[in-house]
């Protein structure tokens, strides 16, 4: 009888455990992605292609201009957009010709694109990446960057340098100051330490200061006991610290300052509370890549894919575990196919059909990347998949166009600039 109950026990373990066996999560394609399915069996290039539907980026864009409803201007931020095209599509439909550039090279392409653009640089540069700017820029173009140009400075000894930078040019170059109001990535520390920069640019003529620069990503990621408004009340107030020490500086501080930050992240909460900033720099929120599913972005909409062509469907067998495959697809009928794509290792992530994942057991690849998938995806080597980036910056200069979607039809398409 003893042993019965044993026996009895042990089988009702068993079955526990086979109920928690993984369930079968694949599905075809919805309605959205079946469209792009087909029109991509029928027009795509067979390669690797970045989708960017048009009806989603207008909506996220009219959703910004109605948040910001005039009381902020706006600059749009090339590393997240790095398409001219976009970038001209997005500043005519925002009314605004303000970028910020991160890289120099695309500081020369914007300043040939956009001739009447007023340009910021979002990240200090090397001194000698400000001065291949200047040797590269053809005179012709009609951009005046001692008008249009405004470059970031973070410290004194970088302050010294275009100081000496300017002179060799022998002109002017203007410059926004990097506060830091909680992020701790360098900039000017403390009012004190911006008050005492802006001594010495008292000596240095050929710098023309514009305003501030003051980046609160931070806010964004505040831990549950701080509190997200109480952190962006901290950061605000902190940078009205720095603008009463500027404003101290009466002869250098400008009429109408440059007071920029903010960012994709955290621009809802300057549209909604009284801001110190007059204008915000935002790029991802227009795209939605998946790492900006938040709260305060849960209104915009995911607008950018990447489709990749299935190269092979087949059993999901793993090397030197082939006998178990028919034992691993029972236990998790997630793992019964794997798909091989053209292509791989994007900051992506699978979307549809639901249901595939990368293969840990397996790995990744750049060249044919493993996705595995229930036999209920129903994917053939006829296929696309879909895949949601989780970021837009640098990935765009992977790509070397972005294919454009209105109403779920192919119109259209954008060159990329490169990461450099």
């Amino acid at each position: 009888m003893k042993r019965r109950h044993l026996l009895g026990l042990s089988a009702l373990g068993l079955l526990g455990g086979w109920a928690l066996r993984p369930g079968d999560h694949g599905r075809e394609h919805d309605a959205y992605f079946a469209v792009l399915n087909r029109h991509l069996q029928r027009d795509g290039e067979g390669v690797p292609t970045l989708l960017l539907d048009l009806d989603r980026l207008d909506a996220n864009a009219d959703l910004l201009a109605a948040r910001l409803a005039g009381r902020l201007e706006l600059r749009l931020v090339a590393k997240s957009l790095a398409s001219t095209g976009l970038l001209e599509y997005l500043a005519k439909r925002l009314q605004t010709q303000r970028f910020m550039v991160f890289h120099q090279p695309q500081l020369n392409r914007l300043a040939k694109s956009f001739p009447q653009a007023d340009l910021l640089l979002g990240k200090p540069m090397p001194v000698a990446a400000a001065l291949n700017f200047y040797r590269q820029l053809p005179q012709h173009l009609g951009f005046a960057p001692d008008r249009q140009l405004t470059w970031l400075i973070d410290s004194e000894q970088r302050m010294a340098q275009y100081a000496e930078l300017a002179k060799a040019l022998g002109r002017p170059l203007r410059i926004a100051l990097e506060i830091d109001i909680g992020l701790e990535r360098g900039g000017f520390a403390t009012p004190q330490a911006l008050a005492q920069a802006m001594q010495q640019l008292h000596q240095l003529p050929g710098l023309q200061l514009q305003g501030l620069m003051g980046y609160d990503v931070q806010v964004a990621h505040t831990p549950p006991w701080q509190g997200q408004v109480k952190a962006f009340t901290a950061a605000d107030t902190r940078y009205r610290q720095f603008i009463a020490s500027a404003q101290a500086f009466s002869a250098l501080w400008p009429t109408k300052p440059l007071l920029n930050g903010g960012g994709s992240l955290t621009y809802p909460l300057h549209s909604q509370q009284h801001s110190a900033l007059n204008e915000v720099a935002i790029g991802s929120a227009l795209l939605k890549p998946a790492e900006f599913d938040t709260p305060l972005l849960q209104e915009h909409q995911p607008a950018l894919w990447i489709a990749s062509p299935v190269l092979k469907a087949l059993d999901g067998a793993l090397p030197y575990l082939q006998s178990l495959q028919p034992l691993l697809a029972t236990w998790n009928p997630n793992r019964q196919h794997a798909y091989y794509l053209y292509g791989g290792r994007w900051p992506a992530q699978p979307v549809s059909p639901a249901g595939l994942d990368y293969d840990a057991l397996y790995g990744r690849s750049a060249n044919q990347e493993r996705l595995i998938g229930s036999a209920a995806t129903r994917l053939t080597d006829q296929d696309w998949v879909f895949l949601r980036p989780a970021i837009s910056e640098g990935l765009l200069g992977d790509f070397s166009e972005i294919r454009l979607l209105r109403r779920g039809q192919l119109v259209g398409r954008w060159s990329t600039m490169g990461n450099a």
